[in-house]
């Protein structure tokens, strides 16, 4: 397991984000490369762009960005697609359709991404109020959509909506 190394501003000249040519984002750093790395926003909605963990293909910690903005601009790109790619939460337009087979719930949904499918087991700890008219929808495997506006859904989305609640 390598150390965690904590950058500051001064340092973050000496971390380098790139993808190969495959796609698979890799770091420099000291002089060392890491392989197959994956970024963690620490606070996702309250600071976006500061403290950013890079992460190791196994998970472990390999260094802390403080501040995305002090990263050279090449490298603050990568970052920034990275995370926006990783953290991406579409937002539901039209529910198209509601199915319950046994305990599992199945949503067909049309996004501001495209037509997407929800498998949830538990609609009550899946399916979170985030204000008043905006909820949060989390499925089987952990991807989030995003609910809002519910009163400006056609007729049949509405529909669908109520037998969710």
């Amino acid at each position: 397991m390598n150390p965690l190394i904590f950058l500051s501003k001064a340092e973050l000249n000496e971390i380098r984000l790139f993808r190969s040519l495959d796609g698979i984002l890799h770091m420099e750093l000291k002089g060392k490369r890491f392989e197959c790395v994956t970024l963690v926003r620490c606070f996702p909605y309250a600071m976006p762009d500061r403290f950013i963990s890079v992460r190791s293909a196994d998970g472990g910690e390999l260094a802390m960005i403080q501040d995305v903005n002090g990263l050279a601009e090449e490298t603050i790109q990568v970052v920034r697609e990275e995370l926006h790619r990783n953290y991406m939460i579409p937002i539901v337009k039209q529910i198209i359709s509601v199915k319950k087979r046994g305990t599992e719930w199945h949503l067909q949904v049309d996004t501001n991404y495209g037509l997407a499918s929800v498998f949830m087991d538990n609609l009550h700890e899946n399916i979170q109020p985030v204000t008043n008219n905006r909820w949060m929808a989390t499925d089987k495997e952990g991807r989030r959509f995003e609910l809002s506006d519910i009163d400006q859904m056609d007729a049949r989305s509405r529909e669908h909506w109520k037998k969710l609640l």
